[in-house]
């Protein structure tokens, strides 16, 4: 199978994986001592969580997010939370996804082996599709600090970042000295250099 034949198939797989994981929560809801203890409330929640699934089969996943977010500030369980997780990476949100996978990794029991297996698998895929940012500093470098989409940056490391734009920006005393706009995609690495020229003989020092 060619490698552009692959990519659908995968995540055709992993679509099939995600509709088992959300009928082992469905079940989790439905259980009779869920029902016991609130039984309107868990109706709800089964109801809200019977909409997320049909969202996300119909592609629509912030609309499922919102459903899946509301889930979780009643019934946080690791289940719910790869949804919200799976949603995050639709959206384009890999390193929010990430950190959602890893939280619902840490709440998961062993009672759950195949919620585990789905975020460990989640977590291996998403490490691959990550784009990095190498950002290199050039020219008149001393006193000047880095920053990515607003955050402190170190030169010549590659920073984990969300697929599309980002603006990277030098700084010298806190002041602007070389920017640069452009795009990251999916399991590349884009290497970014900001030249800083030096300060004019006789100009006056930021």
């Amino acid at each position: 199978m060619s490698g552009a034949a692959r990519i659908p198939a995968l995540r055709a797989r992993s679509r099939r994986r995600a509709a088992a994981l959300g009928l082992a929560a469905w079940a989790l809801l439905s259980a009779p001592w869920v029902r016991a203890q609130d039984d309107g409330a868990t109706r709800a929640l089964r109801l809200q969580f019977a909409q997320g699934l049909t969202l996300e089969g119909a592609g629509r996943w912030a609309d499922a997010l919102a459903r899946f977010e509301a889930i979780a500030r009643h019934r946080p369980t690791a289940n719910v939370a790869f949804h919200i997780g799976l949603c995050h990476e639709r959206l384009g949100r890999l390193r929010t996804a990430e950190r959602t996978y890893q939280d619902a990794r840490t709440t998961a029991r062993a009672a759950a082996p195949a919620v585990l297996a789905e975020i460990d698998a989640r977590l291996q895929d998403l490490e691959g599709r990550m784009p990095r940012i190498v950002l290199n500093l050039a020219g008149a470098t001393e006193g000047v600090t880095l920053l990515l989409d607003g955050e402190a940056a170190q030169p010549s490391r590659a920073i984990r970042v969300d697929p599309g734009p980002h603006v990277a920006v030098a700084l010298r005393h806190g002041i602007p000295v070389a920017a640069s706009a452009f795009s990251s995609h999916e399991r590349r690495t884009r290497f970014v250099t900001l030249t800083v020229h030096p300060v004019a003989i006789g100009a006056p020092r930021p």
